[in-house]
Formats: C-alpha cells, sequence, structure tokens
C-alpha cells in the first residue's frame, strides 16, 4: 500500500516541479517554450545555475523540413537576474543540427526573448 501512493505522490510532485519551473523560467527570465530545465545546480560561488535543453529541434530554416539530425550541441552560458542576492545563470544548450532533405547545418538559438528597444 505505502509503495503505490509514494510512486503515486512522486509521479504528481515531479509534473508539478515540471510545469513549475517552465512558468518560474518564463516569468522571472523570459525564456520561451521549447526548452526545458533539466538540473538546478549551486556551485561554490553561491550561485544558482540552470540548465536549460532543447525539447524539440525546430524544423529545417531552409526548406522546413521536420526532418533534421542533432549532430552535436554547446552550452552558452548566460548571466540572468539574480534570485536576492544570488546570482543566476542559466546553462542553455546550443544543439547542432543537420537537415536530411537539403543538407543545410544550423544551431538552435537560446531561449531568451528577443531584445526591445526601451
Amino acid at each position: 500500500g505505502n509503495t503505490f501512493w509514494n510512486r503515486f505522490e512522486w509521479k504528481i510532485g515531479s509534473r508539478y516541479l515540471a510545469w513549475m519551473n517552465q512558468t518560474f523560467l518564463r516569468k522571472a527570465f523570459g525564456v520561451r517554450g521549447g526548452y526545458q530545465c533539466v538540473r538546478t545546480a549551486y556551485p561554490p560561488d553561491g550561485s544558482m545555475e540552470l540548465t536549460l535543453e532543447v525539447k524539440k529541434i525546430p524544423p529545417c530554416p531552409d526548406c522546413r523540413s521536420p526532418e533534421v539530425a542533432r549532430k552535436g550541441r554547446r552550452y552558452r552560458h548566460l548571466k540572468a537576474t539574480p534570485i536576492g542576492l544570488m546570482p543566476v545563470v542559466l546553462k542553455a544548450e546550443v544543439p547542432q543540427c543537420q537537415c536530411k532533405i537539403c543538407g543545410k547545418t544550423f544551431e538552435v538559438s537560446p531561449p531568451l526573448p528577443k531584445p526591445t528597444c526601451a
């Protein structure tokens, strides 16, 4: 009996945390959809590091084909708005992709909102 309820509560809790992370990222840092937080780390320097990865690769920018393969990735470290006195770093995945149809190679841009003029 106890094991079933523990698993049930964990599943509900993990869904809630995933939703909360997406909402938090969007509202606090302006992170647009398509990215998800997969890890939160607290390095010795006293900051918080949120690792963001792409959920789904977008179509090819040239031919718009959805048939795209990942060919590697790198990470960009982006300074974000601090939470209180704690510095926040978004470690955003930048997937390197290649279209299976036209052969174009491209990278998925980081998840931050487009700059606006004040």
